[in-house]
């Protein structure tokens, strides 16, 4: 019974998002181990109740262009989608000026990559909503919070300048069963607000911007 209880109390702490008071996933696998055959029915319905709860959650895309693929597959795609980009310097990242996504209208996106040498990984995006002033900045996210609230389920938490950050999701590299979800897979998007440098300033003619940043995800695994 404790072990089902247990199990009860990892879903509800997920919904949540009180992690701290949550037995850790290799406590769960050992409880697992030992129950009995009644008690791991039961832990088998509750689990299965989460991961689909947790796949609902879960991010792979963004407008179809899958995270992971690589970062001439995805230009490709975007062009078709969006156009030419803006002019990126740099060979990890692809960016487009005022687009409209999901009904949002944004300031610009961007698609960024990281590299292992040889290939390339779509591992992140950001969407910026720009404004003049830090109050409209907050208005603007909280207009995102509503939209993303539609699909899932976030946490509020306060930044180092007093405002409001929003977090969920799960990410696109947890392969879909409990038993290896782990705390990097958690929080795969979340919002914040910026304070643009003076020369940034200068180009965009706004001061402030609310992002929605979903990664970075980790595509690369180095180990000794």
């Amino acid at each position: 019974m404790r072990i089902v209880l247990l199990g009860i109390m990892f879903i509800a702490s997920i919904v949540v998002r009180a992690q701290e008071s949550i037995p850790s996933f290799e406590q769960l696998k050992e409880y697992y181990q030992y129950a009995s055959v009644d008690e791991r029915a039961k832990m088998d319905s509750i689990f299965q109740t989460l991961e689909n709860n947790l796949k609902r959650q879960q991010v792979k895309n963004i407008g179809g262009i899958s995270f992971g693929i690589s970062r001439e597959k995805a230009m490709e795609l975007l062009k078709n989608k969006y156009g030419e980009p803006v002019y990126n310097p740099g060979s990890t990242v692809i960016s487009f000026r005022n687009i409209k996504y999901a009904g949002y209208d944004f300031d610009s996106v961007h698609f960024l990559f990281q590299s292992d040498g040889i290939n390339s990984f779509f591992n992140s995006c950001i969407f910026i909503k720009e404004a003049k002033t830090q109050k409209e900045a907050v208005e603007e996210q909280e207009n995102l919070y509503k939209v993303l609230c539609d699909k899932y389920e976030l946490s509020k938490a306060e930044t180092e300048n007093g405002l409001n950050t929003y977090g969920g999701g799960i990410s696109p590299l947890w392969d879909g069963h409990w038993y290896s979800l782990i705390d990097e897979y958690y929080t795969a998007l979340h919002t914040d607000i910026i304070q643009y440098e003076s020369d940034l300033v200068e180009i965009y003619g706004n001061k402030y911007a609310a992002r929605l940043i979903y990664g970075p995800y980790n595509y690369i695994k180095e180990e000794f």
